[in-house]
């Protein structure tokens, strides 16, 4: 797992319309028809679909222009509509931006265009993307090469995330003055599910530099780290003795770490209690936990290294 200026301060540009997208996720179903609106005072800026007022659209067609053509119009109507007013919309986003404890980050619009105190850090955007894919089906949208929309002049709408067929199937692209080309891609070929962040890439000519580092870091992540697995299902974890007989303790889930795969000697903190398995990796600083097939209630704590763990468990 690479990491750097995780918890620098950054403009998350149309990375914004994830949360965006996420709030009108959440509150009404694909199939709800909205008659489109503006706040007052609305005048098209940056990259738009010119979406007329007065028109019918679904959530998912609101949602498809949102995360595929990242039009701003579309977040300024989605904005329009969620709640009782503008204002509000704004208020939500960062009260579930509270809820996700994404606690460096402040949004003041929708559509993610510079403005000031519109920030963020890569850390809370990986907690938004992590909750996205835990929690919702947006994959299927953002998966998209493209959207036909008859309803607009312009008809079809292709994905900004021109990577997207060497396996880059989400989330959201993005650039502006103060973001550069950013880009949090999701790949989950190769029997991985690796997510990447990228800010401030140099804009070049033809706003491509945010996806050649996506394909850098996906492939150092590939080389380089892998789930590695510690515990085989059924393992015989320890004995349970008593005056008649013995009892052998299994695990019932395989258990895996995700590691350097050059480093052999990384230490874990194992504890079971209450037929619950405990394993804490100091590295990535988090506790898994599993449940056990015990017979009774168990409480033991004991400490491992890896190779300890081997040695004990590959006999």
């Amino acid at each position: 797992m690479y990491a750097k200026n995780i918890d620098t301060s950054i403009a998350p540009a149309s990375i914004t319309k994830l949360m965006t997208a996420l709030l009108l996720y959440e509150n009404f179903p694909l199939n709800h028809e909205f008659i489109t609106s503006y706040p007052s005072n609305y005048a098209y800026s940056g990259k738009v679909a010119y979406i007329p007022e007065g028109i019918s659209l679904t959530t998912e067609e609101l949602l498809e222009l949102l995360l595929v053509y990242s039009a701003n119009d579309a977040a300024f109507i989605v904005a329009n509509s969620v709640y009782s007013s503008y204002e509000q919309f704004i208020n939500e986003m960062n009260n579930k931006s509270k809820e996700l404890s994404m606690n460096s980050t402040n949004f003041v619009n929708p559509d993610g265009l510079d403005e000031v105190n519109h920030v963020t850090t890569a850390n809370d955007l990986l907690k938004l993307s992590i909750y996205i894919l835990e929690n919702t089906k947006l994959l299927d949208i953002t998966s998209k090469e493209d959207i036909l929309l008859d309803k607009l002049d312009k008809k079809l709408y292709k994905n900004t995330n021109l990577i997207i067929n060497s396996g880059f199937i989400g989330l959201k692209t993005g650039w502006t003055s103060n973001a550069g080309l950013t880009f949090i891609g999701f790949n989950q070929e190769n029997n991985r599910k690796i997510i990447t962040i990228v800010n401030k890439s140099v804009v070049d000519e033809e706003k491509l530099n945010h996806f050649l580092d996506t394909k850098i870091l996906y492939q150092e992540s590939k080389n380089n780290y892998d789930n590695v697995q510690i515990l085989d299902k059924e393992t015989d974890i320890f004995k349970i003795k008593n005056s008649k007989n013995v009892n052998m303790i299994k695990n019932n889930k395989d258990f895996y770490i995700f590691k350097n795969l050059e480093d052999d000697d990384l230490t874990y903190s194992v504890s079971i209690k209450n037929n619950i398995f405990k394993i804490f990796y100091p590295e990535i600083n988090e506790e898994r936990k599993y449940k056990i097939n015990a017979t009774k209630k168990i409480e033991y704590n004991f400490h491992w290294s890896n190779r300890f763990l081997n040695n004990i468990f590959n006999k």
